[in-house]
């Protein structure tokens, strides 16, 4: 049976209810690690909407209903139990990448309230320079030179060229983003501060149980950067947490996080800094398979979607990439 028939059988599943019979029961045993970015209301976002992972209400059903069906837990669970510990647990863990101010005024006070452990991962450049995402700033570009195009197509034209961006080498992503605002006869990105948290509300947050890990210091796609150029954006950003909050950093997540952002020489750098490392494509880390447990390549769904989409992501997780 191809992948595509198990996803159509796992939304039909939901559909007619059947789901709710799996739950009880688990169709999955490991960890399942879901990935947020930002939450909140996207139609009225200047920068990159993709990044918006739900809006505020929904968010707080997804984080009511995984605490209703699923144990919860923390980064310090993850880096200190054996493996055997997940063999028969469905155990999830909620984690955040690259530091907006969303997850400070939106997330964390639904998190607090349900009693939720977290992991943020946190680009410590973006909060001390205040600098802007280079995502970001070509959404901003973009919306800023086609005002009036159709939402859906302006949103795949930034796509193209974000995607474009990914595909570039360290030495070239400057100069990009200068062609570019050529190109479009727009300004480069100097508007005001761009939306990220402060290093005082991850104060706040490490009041509550809520856990930071690093997620370099500018946000390179490393394996297009020179690999001397790791130590730096491993190091300083874990020393820069460490000194800002007083939290022990103990993982790491690879920017962007596909098969292609990391590699071996990668994983085994990160390992001289942190316990774990997470990367972004789909899955479930089941303790049964070897091949599922790596603590430096941590599976994670990126979560997007409705509500519906992300009950049948949690309840089929191995079947869904």
């Amino acid at each position: 049976m191809k992948w595509p028939t198990y996803r159509r059988l796992a939304i039909q599943a939901e559909q007619a209810g059947i789901n709710r019979l799996v739950r009880l029961i688990g169709s999955w045993r490991g960890l399942l690690v879901l990935t947020y970015h930002r939450i909140g209301d996207s139609s009225q976002c200047e920068f990159d909407r993709g990044v918006y992972s739900a809006d505020e209400a929904t968010f707080t059903r997804q984080m009511e209903f995984v605490r209703s069906h699923f144990e919860v837990v923390g980064i310090d669970q993850v880096v200190r139990q054996p493996d055997s510990y997940w063999r028969n647990r469905q155990a999830v863990l909620i984690t955040f990448d690259d530091g907006y101010v969303d997850n400070f005024e939106v997330a964390f006070p639904v998190l607090k309230r349900l009693g939720m452990p977290a992991l943020f991962f946190v680009t410590s450049g973006f909060l001390d320079q205040r600098s802007i995402s280079w995502w970001d700033e070509i959404a901003w570009m973009m919306r800023q030179r086609y005002p009036q195009m159709a939402a859906d197509e302006l949103d795949d034209e930034i796509c193209q060229r974000i995607e474009r961006y990914y595909e570039l080498s360290g030495d070239q992503r400057e100069s990009y983003l200068d062609r570019l605002s050529d190109e479009l006869k727009t300004d480069r990105y100097d508007a005001g501060s761009p939306p990220w948290m402060t290093w005082e509300m991850l104060r706040e947050m490490a009041k509550s149980d809520i856990r930071f890990g690093g997620h370099t210091v500018t946000h390179p796609i490393l394996t297009r950067i020179q690999n001397n150029d790791w130590e730096f954006e491993l190091a300083e950003g874990k020393r820069r947490l460490e000194e800002e909050t007083g939290t022990e950093v103990q993982a790491f997540s690879y920017p962007v996080g596909n098969p292609d952002c990391f590699s071996d020489s990668l994983m085994t750098q990160t390992a001289r800094h942190y316990q774990a490392a997470f990367s972004c494509y789909g899955g479930v880390n089941r303790a049964a398979s070897a091949k599922r447990w790596d603590r430096f390549d941590l599976q994670r769904w990126p979560v997007y979607g409705p509500m519906r989409q992300f009950q049948v992501t949690v309840t089929w997780p191995q079947l869904m990439n």
